[in-house]
C-alpha cells in the first residue's frame, strides 16, 4: 500500500473596478484519537467507520468492523478500499505498516479488501459491500504484533483504518482511522480475601480538527491615483497611489504555503487613448496579523519592487508565505506608480487590477 499523498492548489481572485469574487476552500484532515463514541469516527467524505471494541487482547481478538458512505467511484472506475490494523503516522498520513500485511488470499482474517468495482484479478479476492451501497460489515481478528510490527511498543499507536486501495493509493478521501489499545486481561486485583484490588485505567482523548479555507479579501473596489499633469516635466508624468490592502487567511491546517500575485489590464481613456499595463509598477509591503495564535511563527515576504515600464502587464508577486510557516492571517499592500507617456491624450483612464491567491 503506497503512502503517497495528493497535492492540491486552489486559486482565489479579486478584481478592482469590476466585481469581487468569492473565495472558499476546505480540507479535512484526520487526526489522532477523539470522538463521543470511541468506537466510531467520521471520514472526510461523509463516511462512518465503527469498530465493536477498541480495547483488544494482545494475543488476538475478533472484532466487528463496519462502515457506511464509501460510495465514491474514483477516476479509475474502481471503488475498492483496504481495511486493517495499521500504525498511526500522524494527521493526513497513511497508516502504515499494517499488522499481517496485505491479504493476498482473501482468507487471512487480519485485513480486508472491500469493493464492488475492482480490477479483474481482484474478483473473488475483494469482499463486496455487503450492507448496501458503500456499506459493509465484516469480522477481523486483530493481534498486537507480527514479525515486523508491534502495536504495544513504546511510542506506537495502532488504528483500525480504511483507505483507498492500490488503484488510487494517493487518494486520502477514504482515510478513516480509529485508535485501539491492547490490554492483557489480568483478572482480579492482588488483594487478599475480602480486600479490594488496585489497578489503573487509561482513556484515550480524541479530537477531530477540521481544516478551514484559504481566503482573500479586499476592503474596496476602486483605487484613485493622483492626477498627472502633461507639463513636460518628467516628475509630473508619474501618477501615484496605494493599493487597498489585501487580507490573506490560511486556515487550511496544512502549512502548504501560498503566493498572491497581481496583473493589470491596459489603461483605456475617455474619450480615447491607452496607457500600457506595463507602465504600472508597485512597491509591495507585507505583514503578519498580530491576532495569530499559531505554534509555528508565521512568515510573509513582500514581492520585489516593480518599476513603471516593466510593470504589471504580466503577473508579479505581491507577497508570499513559504510552506511550513504559511498558516495564519496576513496583510499585503504597497504603493503604486504609473508612468504616463508625455503624448497621452487628456482624459480619465481606467484599468482592472486582478489579484490571484494560489
Amino acid at each position: 500500500m503506497s503512502t503517497d499523498q495528493p497535492s492540491a492548489s486552489r486559486r482565489r481572485r479579486r478584481a478592482w473596478a469590476v466585481a469581487a469574487a468569492g473565495i472558499a476552500a476546505a480540507l479535512v484532515l484526520p487526526t489522532a484519537p477523539a470522538h463521543a463514541d470511541p468506537g466510531t469516527l467520521p471520514g472526510p467524505a461523509g463516511q462512518t467507520l465503527t469498530v465493536s471494541d477498541t480495547t483488544i487482547d494482545p494475543d488476538g481478538q475478533t472484532v466487528t468492523v463496519s462502515g457506511t458512505g464509501f460510495t465514491r467511484t474514483r477516476p479509475t472506475g474502481y471503488d475498492g478500499i483496504y481495511v486493517g490494523l495499521c500504525v498511526y503516522q500522524g494527521p493526513g498520513q497513511v497508516a502504515s505498516p499494517c499488522v499481517g500485511g496485505v491479504d493476498m488470499s482473501g482468507g487471512s482474517g487480519s485485513s480486508l479488501w472491500v469493493g464492488d468495482h475492482v480490477p479483474a484479478y481482484g474478483v473473488g479476492l475483494a469482499k463486496p459491500f455487503n450492507k448496501g451501497a458503500g456499506a459493509f460489515e465484516y469480522q477481523l481478528t486483530l493481534k498486537a504484533k507480527d514479525e515486523f510490527t508491534d502495536c504495544t511498543a513504546a511510542g506506537v499507536q495502532c488504528v483500525v483504518s480504511t483507505r483507498a486501495d492500490h488503484t488510487s493509493s494517493a487518494d486520502r478521501q477514504d482515510d478513516v482511522q480509529i485508535p485501539v489499545t491492547f490490554v492483557d486481561d489480568q483478572g482480579p486485583g492482588p488483594g487478599g480475601p475480602g480486600e479490594p484490588g488496585g489497578g489503573t485505567a487509561d482513556q484515550q482523548v480524541v479530537v477531530a480538527v477540521n481544516g478551514g479555507p484559504l481566503t482573500l479579501s479586499v476592503p474596496g473596489d476602486v483605487i484613485r491615483l493622483s492626477d498627472a499633469s502633461l507639463s513636460g516635466a518628467a516628475s509630473n508624468l508619474t501618477s501615484t497611489g496605494s493599493l487597498n490592502a489585501a487580507t490573506v487567511s490560511d486556515l487550511r491546517g496544512t502549512g502548504a504555503g501560498w503566493t498572491l500575485t497581481g496583473q493589470v489590464t491596459d489603461f483605456t481613456g475617455d474619450p480615447q487613448g491607452t496607457i500600457p499595463a506595463a507602465n504600472l509598477g508597485w512597491r509591495p509591503t507585507a505583514a503578519v496579523s498580530p491576532d495569530n495564535s499559531t505554534t509555528v511563527t508565521p512568515v510573509v515576504t513582500p514581492g520585489p519592487e516593480v518599476t513603471p515600464g516593466t510593470g504589471l502587464g504580466t503577473a508579479k508577486t505581491l507577497c508570499s508565505a513559504a510552506a511550513g510557516a504559511s498558516s495564519g492571517v496576513f496583510t499585503c499592500g504597497g504603493a503604486l506608480d504609473l508612468g504616463v507617456p508625455a503624448d497621452t491624450p487628456a482624459g480619465t483612464y481606467t484599468s482592472t487590477l486582478t489579484l490571484t491567491l494560489a
